[in-house]
């Protein structure tokens, strides 16, 4: 759909509105249509999210999922976009627009604030993580794979990984977020020059959840949590910290913060196998990530983000098992 059509559906869903469209972001998998919808001095902003190479029966999932966060999320600190209407035979899902930052931004050194602002953002994801498994346990006692989905390391992992949670206390069946990442997180813009301090975290932040899961897995929250590492090792091999050496936070230190504050909100102690299974779980990712047939099919920004990796972060794609160089839990106050 162009800016013009999907201007004229959102018309169509709201009579008497004028709907202007302020800007289109193409994404990887989906293309983003920024929107003022006008009626007088009436003015709302709204966000339409057209997805590529879509299933209807996806898009649908990944609604319903959003609705269901935003209407069960009881945390006052943690939301998601409103959910406003769906079209899935269209790929089409619209909400209701949040300001802020995206979190990658600021690990990125995009948007720099301090390491307390961080370490604040930090808590609050593992809380979101956390609260987001709640709302989504699963009833089912077993691993089970979206066999329709072309992720070949991840469900080799999950396969392998039925017989491993012996040795796991985090054993809880959820719907995974798939894709928790700080590029999927909104920090409150409003508060980033904050440096106070209110119950521990900086004063006033807000966090909000984007792009909800459209595959239909049921696993143990290793996958995410190994997800969000991932994501944090990735943002270190960009120019800011590659080249530039621009490193105001740590890897480790960032994530074992992460990683305590979501154990003690689903109040559970990781234990050794807990923290294996992790590192498993982001050495599929990382051999996802350089997976050439994959990402050949998702345009051209995942094909230079490749040719760039293998560039210059060879070494990080080929590393073996994180684990032996894993220091563990116990740095996290020191995050």
């Amino acid at each position: 759909m162009n800016r013009g059509e999907v201007q004229k559906c959102i018309e169509e869903h709201y009579p008497g509105f004028t709907a202007k469209s302020k800007m289109t972001i193409p994404c990887r998998n989906s293309r983003i249509f920024m929107l003022d919808l006008c009626k007088g001095q009436t003015q709302h902003k709204i966000v339409v999210k057209i997805s590529r190479n879509y299933q209807s029966s996806e898009v649908a999932r990944e609604f319903a999922n959003l609705s269901r966060f935003y209407y069960g999320c009881k945390y006052k600190a943690i939301s998601s976009p409103e959910p406003l209407f769906v079209d899935a035979e269209k790929g089409m899902l619209a909400m209701r627009y949040v300001p802020g930052v995206n979190l990658s931004y600021m690990l990125h050194e995009i948007r720099p604030v301090s390491l307390q602002y961080i370490n604040s953002a930090a808590d609050l994801c593992a809380i979101a993580l956390a609260r987001f498994h709640m709302l989504f346990r699963r009833d089912e006692g077993r691993i089970t794979i979206d066999q329709g989905a072309p992720e070949e390391e991840i469900n080799k992992f999950l396969a392998e990984s039925r017989t491993l949670l012996d040795d796991c206390n985090l054993k809880t069946m959820v719907t995974p977020f798939f894709d928790f990442t700080s590029w999927n997180i909104i920090i409150r813009s409003d508060c980033v020059k904050s440096d106070q301090v209110e119950n521990g975290r900086s004063k006033g932040m807000r966090l909000y959840l984007i792009d909800f899961p459209r595959l239909d897995y049921v696993c143990t929250p290793h996958l995410d949590l190994a997800r969000f590492r991932f994501g944090l090792e990735l943002i270190k091999q960009f120019p800011p910290a590659k080249f530039f050496g621009l490193n105001r936070w740590d890897v480790d230190s960032l994530f074992d913060r992460f990683l305590s504050g979501y154990c003690r909100e689903m109040n559970v102690a990781p234990s050794q196998g807990d923290l294996r299974l992790i590192a498993r779980a982001r050495n599929a990712y990382i051999r996802r990530a350089r997976d050439l047939t994959r990402k050949g099919r998702c345009g051209l920004q995942p094909k230079l983000e490749q040719a760039y990796l293998q560039t210059f972060s060879r070494e990080w794609l080929d590393q073996g098992d994180v684990f032996s160089k894993w220091l563990g839990m116990g740095r996290a106050k020191k995050a």
